[in-house]
C-alpha cells in the first residue's frame, strides 16, 4: 500500500535556472546533485548514451519527499519542445506557512503566478509556474496542517470502506 508521495520528478531545459528556483528561491534543501554516467543512462532512462547527458538534482521537501531535477540534454541538437497538453501531471503542490508573505517573496523575485490566491475548505492557494512552464501550487493549510497530518490517513482509510466502498474495483491492467 501507499503510505506517502515520495518523489516528483520534472524534467527541466534549464538545468541550473530549475536548480535555482527550487532550491534558491523556494528553499528546497539540495541532496545531490550529478551527472549520470554514459554506461548507465540506457539501463536507467533508456536511451542511447552516445544521444543524451543527464544531470539529476535531488531536493528535499519539509516532509521528507523529494523533488528531482532532469535534465536530457541531446547531444548535437536542440531539446524537442514540450507538449503542454498532453495526459500526464498537471501541477505538484508545496504546503507552506504564512502564504501571503511567501507569495510576496516570490512575486519580489519576479516569479509569475497564474492564479490569485483562493480560498477552500479552511485552505488558501495559489498556483505559480517554474521557469520551464510547469504548474506549482503553494498551499497554506492554516490550522488544519497538523490535524490533516495526524488524520487524513485514517479518515482516507475509513472513507474507502464505506463512502466509497465498490467504487474503485481492481484493476484489470485493460486500458
Amino acid at each position: 500500500m501507499i503510505r506517502s508521495l515520495a518523489q516528483v520528478g520534472v524534467t527541466c531545459k534549464d538545468f541550473d535556472r530549475s536548480l535555482n528556483f527550487y532550491s534558491g528561491l523556494l528553499g528546497l534543501p539540495i541532496l545531490a546533485v550529478e551527472e549520470i554516467p554514459r554506461d548507465q543512462i540506457n539501463d536507467l532512462y533508456g536511451l542511447e548514451p552516445d544521444s543524451v547527458k543527464v544531470r539529476l538534482a535531488l531536493l528535499r521537501t519539509g516532509n521528507g519527499a523529494f523533488v528531482e531535477l532532469f535534465e536530457f540534454k541531446p547531444l548535437g541538437g536542440d531539446h524537442q519542445a514540450v507538449v503542454w497538453e498532453r495526459p500526464g501531471i498537471t501541477h505538484f503542490s508545496f504546503n507552506v506557512k504564512n502564504l501571503p508573505a511567501v507569495k510576496k517573496r516570490l512575486e519580489d523575485a519576479g516569479v509569475t503566478f497564474v492564479t490569485q490566491v483562493h480560498t477552500s475548505l479552511g485552505t488558501d492557494f495559489v498556483f505559480l509556474r517554474d521557469p520551464d512552464g510547469n504548474r506549482v501550487e503553494l498551499l497554506d493549510m492554516k490550522a488544519l496542517y497538523w490535524p490533516g497530518q495526524l488524520l487524513g490517513g485514517l479518515l482516507a482509510r475509513m472513507n474507502m470502506k464505506k463512502k466509497y466502498a465498490g467504487m474503485v474495483g481492481r484493476w484489470s491492467g485493460r486500458t
